[in-house]
């Protein structure tokens, strides 16, 4: 019966029994499921993201720069009265510039000094010195050795000569009937790659195979610009869209938490680059000072990967093992360096840049963005290289100094309340 007044007193779905509310309620209204739905979507756009990653890491580069020379771009604009568009233009104009005269001085450099340990070992100056590896290596590691000295073998025999290599032999050995008789296994490239090979010579097709790759890095290296261009002009315009999309009641909190985390992936990114370019040209000046040969390309390739924390020790065994052969070469014994002074003289090199790297470097450049000591990078970096190689070691720390700040400001309170027996439920969720 409706009541005089006309007011509208049918229950409320609080008012209602659970048979009702459960036969109103949309699939989607349910938090299980839509718990599982997030989760599949974030899982989506991974894998979506590694599939078509011939266009994603483009994008994913130009963000990354964009997002880096942030605070350069701002200070353009402020301080040199410059428009957005201006200033990235003329900062894209300057890292060109600078790019092409480090490719016309340094690239020359290095490719001719890689290409000399080339031709040095294709030559066999080295051979001395690689028969006395291989008889104190494992024995797991000779059969490597043996195979790419069969490589080098092949392969300096015409420039010792003149004449041509002797062609390898791929006939299938006769010698075990059940290899014949087996057919080869479909190849797992697909039906166009196995047609093209089928169609084209070997030379034929590995050389257009390097054409496609090439031509590849080339459309990524100009669409990288391309795109930072947009990202960086519009990114003022970026961040306030994805900050509107955050519920009224928690943007104080999300946003401190955000900000904390750029502070924290800015500062160690930023500063990482700085620092590596620093340890490269120490790592180079210091051990072409101690004799180490082609130590400008050993220093530069020990920079680079100094990018990731502690990466750089993988240059030592080379450095070691070419300043031996170098010294090896050398006729008279009174005129070679003492043998502690070759073993030991780019490691203490190394030694020295890190500590240069630690206690001044990394103050001076980085601070403490992280907020990570030395043990916890170190895991971290393992961790990282365990699970996704060179890209997880780039990774890790920004991901290991984000994951530090939500649990600090997320979970630890909420376990606090929950071992103070203030709270039930020690997940920092609230629940609807």
């Amino acid at each position: 019966m409706t009541p005089s007044d006309g007011s509208d007193q049918r229950p409320t779905s609080a008012q209602q029994g659970p048979n009702t509310s459960l036969s109103r309620l949309h699939i989607w209204q349910v938090q299980a499921f839509r718990d599982v739905l997030v989760i599949a979507i974030i899982v989506g756009v991974v894998w979506s993201g590694y599939a078509l990653r011939f266009v994603t890491v483009p994008l994913l580069l130009a963000f990354l720069l964009a997002y880096l020379v942030e605070p350069l771009v701002r200070w353009m604009c402020r301080v040199l009265r410059m428009s957005r568009s201006v200033a990235v233009t003329s900062l894209l104009a300057v890292c060109g510039i600078a790019l092409a005269a480090a490719l016309l001085l340094v690239v020359p450099t290095v490719v001719r000094q890689a290409e000399d340990v080339v031709n040095k070992l294709k030559g066999g100056q080295f051979d001395a010195w690689i028969d006395k590896a291989e008889a104190v290596l494992p024995a797991e590691y000779r059969a490597e050795l043996k195979r790419a000295r069969t490589w080098i073998s092949l392969e300096k025999a015409p420039r010792a000569t003149g004449a041509t290599a002797p062609p390898i032999d791929t006939a299938v050995p006769t010698a075990d009937p059940i290899s014949v008789a087996v057919p080869p296994e479909p190849s797992s490239d697909g039906f166009t790659e196995t047609l093209s090979k089928a169609l084209m010579s070997p030379t034929t097709y590995n050389t257009l195979d390097k054409i496609v790759g090439l031509s590849g890095l080339l459309f990524a290296a100009v669409l990288i610009p391309f795109y930072f261009w947009f990202f960086s002009v519009s990114f003022p315009a970026a961040v306030e869209f994805l900050g509107s999309l955050v519920p009224s009641a928690q943007r104080a909190r999300v946003f401190g938490l955000a900000a904390e985390m750029d502070a924290a992936v800015a500062g160690f990114v930023r500063g990482r680059i700085l620092i590596a370019l620093g340890m490269g040209v120490m790592f180079a000046i210091g051990w072409w000072i101690i004799g180490v040969p082609y130590a400008l390309t050993l220093g530069m390739l020990a920079g680079v990967l100094s990018i990731a924390p502690y990466l750089g020790i993988v240059v030592l065994v080379p450095t070691i093992g070419l300043l031996a052969a170098q010294q090896l070469q050398i006729a008279e014994e009174s005129q070679r360096l003492a043998w502690y002074w070759i073993f030991g003289g780019p490691p203490l090199i190394f030694v020295i840049v890190q500590s240069i790297e630690g206690y001044i470097l990394t103050p001076i450049f980085s601070g403490k963005a992280t907020n990570l000591g030395p043990v916890s990078i170190f895991v971290a970096v393992l961790a990282g290289a365990s699970v996704a190689g060179l890209y997880g070691m780039l990774l890790a720390i920004p991901t290991a100094a984000c994951a530090k700040i939500l649990i600090r400001e997320t979970v630890m309170p909420s376990l606090k309340r929950w071992t103070d027996g203030k709270s039930s439920d020690f997940l920092p969720l609230d629940r609807g």
